[in-house]
């Protein structure tokens, strides 16, 4: 939904949210192994993050008017992404990026449009997200963003 972003991106907007590529190192080829997501319910995905260790994806929604949304999916041999946990909220508008500590126990995840980073714990384990935000770091102190 073009409405929710925080910039102006032109074209067609998809039908589904989720494209999976296999990528070959060795001459920089990618190939389609699968298509999902409904646009309707992963509105505006903006980044995913490959677990270091475990065949776990997590993706983050994109939205200047709502939080964005976190969603951990098992990424099987296949291509295919089978959600994993609850969706977990972001804690803040337009979530655009995501890693993963060295540790492998908390997703920090960048909030655009409110200036904010959030820590969401993980099962360093199965790679699960377990809850909602842990801790946020607000350089503005909760004041409104001025441009």
């Amino acid at each position: 939904d073009f409405e929710k972003l925080a910039h102006g991106p032109r074209g067609t907007e998809a039908k589904k949210c989720v494209y999976v590529y296999r990528f070959h190192p060795s001459d920089g080829s990618l190939v389609l192994l699968n298509v999902q997501g409904d646009a309707e319910t992963v509105i505006n995905p903006a980044f995913s993050r490959h677990h270091p260790r475990l065949n776990v994806v997590y993706t983050c929604t994109e939205d200047c008017h709502e939080n964005g949304k976190i969603i951990a999916y098992k990424l099987k041999a296949d291509g295919t992404l089978e959600q994993f946990g609850e969706t977990v909220d972001a804690g803040g508008t337009s979530t655009c990026y995501l890693t993963i500590d060295k540790a492998q126990r908390n997703l920090l995840a960048v909030n655009y449009w409110n200036s904010t980073l959030v820590v969401i714990p993980m099962d360093p384990n199965t790679g699960a997200l377990l809850g909602g935000v842990k801790n946020t770091y607000d350089p503005k102190h909760g004041k409104e963003m001025v441009a």
